[in-house]
C-alpha cells in the first residue's frame, strides 16, 4: 500500500458521473480532484498534482484515455501513479492489461469496489 496523503484523481467526459463519484469518494474522508478528459488530467498532473491513484474512463472527447496513458507513462515524473481503468468498453480486463492499468472497474461501478481499489493505494485525508 502506498501511504499518502495525496488526492484521488477522477477523469471521466460525464460531468454527472464525474461529480457523483467524486462526492462518493469524499464522502469516504478521500480528497479529489476531477477533470474532463484526459488533456484536462495531464495538465493537472504537468503542473504539479500528484493524485495516489488516477480512475480514469477510456472513451472521451479531445484526449481519451488510450492517449492519456500513452502520455502519462512517457513521462518520468507520472508513470509510477497508479492507474483504474473505469469504463463501459467491452473487452475491458483486455483493454487495462495493455494500458498497464493496475486495475479495471466497469460501468456501471458497484461503488464499494471502487473503495477497494482507491483504499489499497490511498490515504484518507
Amino acid at each position: 500500500m502506498a501511504a499518502t496523503w495525496n488526492p484521488v484523481l477522477v477523469i471521466d467526459d460525464q460531468p454527472d458521473l464525474r461529480t457523483s463519484l467524486a462526492d462518493f469518494i469524499r464522502d469516504h474522508g478521500y480528497g479529489v480532484e476531477t477533470a474532463a478528459n484526459g488533456w484536462e488530467a495531464l495538465q493537472k498532473l504537468r503542473a504539479g498534482l500528484r493524485p495516489c491513484i488516477i480512475v480514469m474512463d477510456l472513451m472521451m472527447p479531445e484526449m481519451n484515455g488510450f492517449m492519456f496513458r500513452t502520455q502519462q507513462m512517457l513521462d518520468p515524473q507520472l508513470a509510477n501513479i497508479p492507474v483504474v481503468a473505469h469504463s463501459g468498453v467491452r473487452e475491458l480486463s483486455r483493454y487495462a492489461q495493455l494500458l498497464e492499468a493496475n486495475a479495471y472497474i466497469e460501468k456501471p461501478a458497484e461503488l464499494e469496489y471502487v473503495m477497494s481499489v482507491i483504499r489499497k493505494h490511498c490515504l484518507k485525508s
